[in-house]
């Protein structure tokens, strides 16, 4: 009686700082790039608790399992875990929904085979209520980490398994968490299922309150999905693509964000004297961010750029060195033609981006020192040579040039890093396998109006008690 009344008073209290203060805030920030710029209209009505005019959850048959995979990120540690299950269930209706537009773009290009997607509605009891109701999932799985107080209550509410996919908990969020155990701690009591990525993410979603009996560790599907989809013919198609010659030397800058962008530009300029072949593909971790990057090579006095949607108009390289991509979903097929990669998001504040997408073509990568979201990644990759940290322009540049003069021993060096994510391999079967579990145990209370709550039988790897 007490868990419910905390439950009622914190998800009272939630509501109305979200009502009250979140949705005028919001209001405010987001209108003018509504409005004005375009941007989130392909999602507003899906923020909103509006399903896409051409799915009609109803008609699906049972079971039904909905993934939400936050964005681009999410998609692609949810790809392999979604393969599986349609192996291990394959008359289930399975359904996705991301948060971005960029991962709806990704999981409709990489997910074909969904029963429907759509946008997770915003954390309002009207949206997601009007969403939860239509589609009324027998599980729901969250990828990695994303806690919203009433979906979860609709969903517990509307009679669905809940689970939490490739869960992780980073350095920077789990203080915060921590400090909100008494609001988190309800909502993840309704969750059935915990499967983290590593002892540590376990470790912490306990102290945040998840109940140990239900936390797994099955390791991080983002392992699989790196050696996923590797094809043979992906270098020398970005090389014709780009019009780069075959013994070109090639710079991929992964994912960078503004402060990084500078970066990586000066350390082209202080190499491409001493290699003269040397070409720089520049990829920015959002692409509206482009303006930023040409006014950085502006500032420096560079050649204009190549961009990357020119190729859409039938315009060719030309010779210019410097490639701005412009595009989204493109980046890991372009690591492939790679000499030297930096990946972004470690030189800035921003805990890091996916280092395991070069590392699955053989490539040496260099980071900067804020990788908190991929610690283990890059504990793995430094631990064989295959990953280096940069502290900033100097080291960055030192570090490309000592590639670039010994492609042989980086080569090695990146074999090691690939050879070790392949010992990783195997995440996603183990997800799956134990979400599948979930299923005929929650058609089996709906039709016998059991409790919500299951018996599971013994985890695989459970969380060891402290």
């Amino acid at each position: 009686m007490r868990l419910v009344s905390v439950d009622l008073m914190d998800r009272l209290l939630y509501n109305i700082v979200l009502h009250a203060v979140a949705a005028p805030l919001m209001a405010v920030y987001y209108s003018p790039s509504i409005l004005f710029r375009g941007k989130y209209r392909n999602s507003l009505r899906g923020k909103l608790g509006l399903l896409p005019g051409d799915f009609h959850p109803e008609l699906l048959p049972r079971p039904r399992v909905w993934f939400h995979a936050v964005s681009v990120g999410e998609v692609v540690a949810l790809g392999p875990v979604f393969k599986v299950m349609n192996e291990l269930v394959p008359h289930a209706s399975l359904i996705v929904s991301t948060g971005t537009e960029t991962g709806q773009v990704r999981a409709r290009d990489t997910i074909p085979h969904a029963a429907g997607f759509l946008y997770l509605p915003l954390d309002f009891p009207a949206f997601v209520d009007r969403v939860v109701t239509r589609v009324q999932p027998d599980l729901f799985v969250l990828m990695e980490t994303e806690l919203w107080p009433n979906l979860i209550h609709s969903l517990k509410v509307h009679g669905a398994a809940i689970a939490l996919a490739n869960g992780r908990i980073s350095d920077r969020s789990f203080p915060r968490y921590r400090k909100l155990r008494v609001l988190f701690e309800p909502t993840l009591g309704k969750m059935d299922l915990f499967l983290m990525t590593t002892q540590s993410d376990a470790e912490r979603i306990a102290a945040m309150g998840a109940p140990r009996d239900r936390i797994h560790v099955t390791g991080n599907t983002k392992f699989d999905a790196a050696l996923a989809h590797v094809p043979t013919r992906s270098e020398a198609d970005v090389r014709e693509r780009f019009d780069i010659p075959p013994a070109a030397r090639v710079l991929v800058a992964g994912s960078t964000h503004p402060g990084e962008h500078e970066i990586v530009l000066d350390a082209f300029n202080d190499l491409k004297g001493e290699f003269p072949d040397l070409i720089l593909i520049l990829v920015p971790r959002h692409v509206e961010k482009t303006p930023l990057v040409l006014d950085a090579l502006k500032a420096r006095g560079m050649d204009d750029p190549f961009l990357r949607s020119s190729l859409d108009q039938g315009e060719q390289r030309r010779g210019r060195r410097v490639i701005i991509v412009d595009r989204t979903g493109e980046l890991f097929r372009i690591y492939s033609a790679a000499s030297a990669v930096f990946v972004g998001g470690s030189l800035v504040p921003r805990g890091g981006q996916n280092l395991l997408e070069p590392a699955a073509w053989g490539q040496v990568v260099l980071f900067g020192p804020s990788m908190e979201d991929f610690r283990e990644a890059r504990d793995l990759l430094v631990r064989v040579g295959a990953g280096i940290e940069v502290r900033g322009r100097e080291d960055l540049t030192r570090q490309i040039r000592s590639i670039l003069a010994d492609p042989g021993n980086a080569a090695r060096s990146g074999a090691l890093g690939r050879q070790e994510i392949l010992k990783h391999v195997g995440s996603s079967r183990s997800n799956a396998e134990l979400l599948a579990g979930l299923i005929p145990m929650r058609i089996q209370e709906r039709k016998i109006g059991g409790n919500f709550f299951v018996q599971r039988s013994s985890p695989r790897s459970p969380l060891k008690k402290l």
